[in-house]
């Protein structure tokens, strides 16, 4: 069963077929545990919801017509979730996003120096309203293009390009005395 396609296991869960449930469960796990984990800063919550979303996606899946992949599907169950969630307790935790900023020693004071940026970075993602914090996570995070994330939020692919505009914009101005002179590795970190 592990060989078929995300298709072919949503076809057999909506017949009723219960292990092929399990099978995309294991399949798409890790990835929704870390989105959550991003979006609602810990692991404890995270891993709740994370459960929370695959109850919500077993109790949908009759519904779900194979318009998108199982996974974009999927994610904007999570997403929506993650949104919830963070409404319902009315504040957002930290982020903890582990950016990747490039440490230029190994120094102890250089360690420390690295990780209270990181920190910093976390909390001003972490500021951002939930429609600009939801897209930088979806596209700097989790690799999805602007198309896909359309598709997971129900909006153009312009309204995204826009969003992710304004939340870099806003960043950098927040930003850009605390990373002046650091790296950032790879062009998908490169969002300052």
């Amino acid at each position: 069963m592990d060989s078929k396609s995300d298709l072919e296991l949503v076809r057999l869960c909506q017949a009723g077929d219960i292990t092929a449930f399990d099978v995309l469960v294991r399949r798409h796990q890790e990835r929704v545990y870390r989105l959550a984990y991003r979006m609602l800063g810990g692991s404890n919550e995270a891993e709740d919801v994370a459960q929370e979303i695959f109850i919500k996606a077993y109790k949908a899946i009759k519904k779900f017509r194979c318009d998108s992949s199982f996974s974009t599907w999927l994610t904007q169950i999570a997403v929506n979730q993650c949104i919830n969630h963070c409404k319902k307790r009315n504040k957002i935790k930290l982020l903890s996003l582990g950016l990747a900023i490039k440490r230029r020693s190994s120094e102890p004071h250089a360690i420390a120096e690295h990780n209270e940026k990181r920190e910093i970075v976390s909390k001003e993602v972490n500021s951002l309203s939930l429609k600009h914090k939801t897209v930088i996570i979806l596209h700097y995070f989790e690799s999805y293009s602007y198309e896909e994330i359309a598709d997971i939020l129900k909006c153009s692919s312009g309204t995204v390009k826009s969003r992710l505009f304004h939340a870099r914009m806003e960043l950098k101005d927040k930003l850009k005395p605390i990373l002046e002179g650091d790296e950032w590795i790879g062009e998908k970190y490169e969002m300052l």
